[in-house]
């Protein structure tokens, strides 16, 4: 029985797109069921019409032929078994078919390694949410968690987050509140630790340009593991915090009321042993003005406090109080004397 010729121009077609390598995964598909349902006898035309279009043709070897004529073709052809035709087959045809075969089987597990390959780069892809230079940036996670994001912060996952696990990586401080899930433990990756939890509230100090980590529990349970010291696992309960220094390598646990922690969520100014100079820079981008003036000595000093006054003059004065320098305003410049 002749085959279709609306079969036989499908099978063309097929063989024609999987060799201009443009043949996809439904497609690969079509031509197996193809090939499966056409007899071997009216697939031997087709074949080598399509072997006749290469340009080159590289013989392949008895010893070849013998092998995926045994052990790979001859299982599954039905033919007459007469000398006269395996001859033919083992010699023309057969060369045919197992080159094809070797290219479709080799086509096929390519095209598949190339789609899970594919699949696992897009998997592997990060993403990454940087915050701006000022005022708090909103992220929900797909896991629906909540994140706020400092300034000059930045936060980032896999593609594939929550599928098999929930681990972020930040730099900067961010405030969690994270959904509860039994089944996954929510890790964020910091510098020097990793926190994780299964759901709770924390937040999280990880400026690469600063000297110290600093995780504070809000509510829930925490676990934090420094990368110095992998089998030392403390927890951590709400109101407490861990602080690492980076210069020691130390990590210590101590109580807190979280006020200052979290200062920066209601808008607060809040620092935490930073130089004055750096107080001096947030200021400047807080109220548009700027510092000249004051002594090296001054300007390296370490400030901790929070400010809840949107004063720029009310701010000025409590640094004076407590660092003995005089200033004075004049055209937006803050103008810094030391007696």
């Amino acid at each position: 029985m002749a085959i279709p010729s609306s079969h036989t121009n499908e099978i063309n077609e097929l063989l024609r797109k999987f060799h201009d390598g443009n043949i996809s995964s439904e497609e690969y598909a079509q031509l197996s069921e193809r090939m499966k349902t056409t007899s071997d006898m009216e697939l031997y035309k087709e074949l080598e019409e399509h072997w006749n279009t290469f340009e080159e043709y590289k013989q392949l070897s008895d010893e070849k032929i013998d092998s995926l004529y045994n052990h790979g073709i001859k299982p599954q052809l039905d033919i007459p078994q007469k000398k006269s035709t395996i001859i033919r087959f083992k010699r023309y045809w057969l060369q045919i078919a197992a080159s094809l075969l070797i290219l479709l089987i080799g086509g096929i597990a390519s095209k598949f390694y190339t789609e899970h390959q594919v699949a696992y780069q897009l998997a592997e892809q990060q993403i990454t949410i940087e915050a701006g230079e000022t005022g708090i940036s909103a992220v929900t996670l797909p896991d629906g968690t909540k994140v706020r994001l400092n300034a000059k912060s930045t936060l980032s996952y896999r593609q594939d987050f929550g599928q098999k696990d929930r681990k972020v990586s930040l730099s900067g401080e961010g405030y969690f509140e994270v959904k509860r899930d039994e089944s996954k433990r929510f890790v964020v990756t910091t510098e020097v630790m990793d926190i994780a939890v299964l759901g709770t509230s924390f937040n999280v100090f990880a400026y690469d340009d600063k000297d110290f980590v600093e995780m504070s529990l809000v509510e829930g349970h925490v676990q934090v593991t420094p990368f110095n010291n992998v089998n030392r696992i403390v927890d951590v309960r709400p109101n407490e915090k861990v602080t690492y220094c980076k210069a020691t390598g130390e990590l210590n646990l101590t109580r807190t009321s979280n006020r200052l922690e979290t200062a920066w969520l209601s808008n607060e100014l809040a620092f935490r042993h930073d130089k004055l100079k750096e107080v001096f820079s947030c200021l400047e981008r807080k109220f548009g003005v700027v510092f000249r003036g004051g002594t090296q000595e001054l300007l390296e000093d370490v400030y901790t406090g929070t400010f809840e006054e949107e004063n720029l003059e009310n701010i000025l004065r409590v640094l004076q109080i407590h660092y003995g320098f005089k200033y004075h305003l004049e055209d937006n410049t803050v103008y810094l004397n030391i007696d």
